[in-house]
């Protein structure tokens, strides 16, 4: 039975995707910095429930011992843990908010996937991380969760070939709007204006399709109405040497 590690899996998205992996056969590991509310996740999927700060390097690493303690081995990463930033786009930075979304967005994924490698390395396992639509067209509204989203896409794009070489795939997926109490007044207003929005079962489905391809690299962009699908990123601009021929950056960049 494979086996799955799921940060942020106490409610949301997060949950939704402990429910779809544990269906399709994986033994599923809860993780979330609210251990009640993994431990209620972890009873309804049967799999089991621990809990981690994934700002927090030793976070990471024990929960990844806790996989390997009562599973031997580790074969799905889904970094699902994220919070709102609460950073208004107006002058005079809230740094201690500002450090918190970072510390959860962007070094949850960093740090998970360092603590994680090792195992899936041994199991030729893979990562997906949990991005956002913000991360492809930025949210005016909402800049610092942009940034922090725009950080986990570029990470892993960059890290895919790295990590291709020790036998490891790393993939994201960037949802749109989500139904759920992460949204906070932003769902209000959205349905108000009869904005279609994902249902968390749509983007646990979207997961696991990801998880089931055979890519590394890619982002997925997912929207109501739509399946799932690799977002296309324009190609680089190429420099021009003296002599006017083109030096092209892909021998050098070949992630996706």
């Amino acid at each position: 039975m494979p086996v799955a590690l799921v940060t942020g899996g106490g409610g949301g998205i997060g949950a939704a995707v402990c429910a779809r992996l544990a269906a399709d056969g994986h033994a599923v590991v809860v993780a979330d910095l609210d251990l009640d509310a993994a431990e209620r996740v972890a009873k309804d999927v049967g799999g089991t429930a621990v809990c981690a700060d994934v700002a927090d390097p030793a976070g990471n690493a024990d929960m990844v011992a806790w996989a390997l303690d009562l599973h031997g081995s580790l074969d799905l990463l889904v970094l699902a843990a994220g919070i709102q930033s609460d950073v208004p786009p107006d002058p005079g930075l809230d740094v201690v908010r500002y450090r918190r979304a970072l510390g959860v967005n962007v070094d949850g994924v960093v740090f998970g996937v360092d603590a994680a490698l090792p195992a899936l390395a041994r199991s030729a396992g893979q990562v997906v991380a949990v991005a956002s639509l913000a991360a492809l067209g930025p949210e005016q509204a909402n800049p610092v969760y942009a940034l922090t989203k725009a950080a986990v896409v570029g990470y892993v794009r960059a890290l895919s070939t790295p990590l291709a070489a020790r036998g490891v795939r790393i993939n994201a997926l960037c949802p749109g709007f989500t139904d759920t109490p992460f949204l906070g007044i932003t769902g209000r207003l959205l349905r108000k204006q009869k904005m279609p929005l994902l249902a968390p079962d749509e983007v646990a489905a979207a997961v696991a399709g990801v998880a089931a391809g055979d890519g590394t690299g890619e982002v997925w962009a997912l929207v109501p109405g739509r399946p799932a699908y690799p977002y296309a990123f324009a190609e680089l601009p190429a420099s021009l040497r003296s002599d006017g021929t083109e030096a092209a950056l892909k021998p050098f960049l070949s992630a996706k």
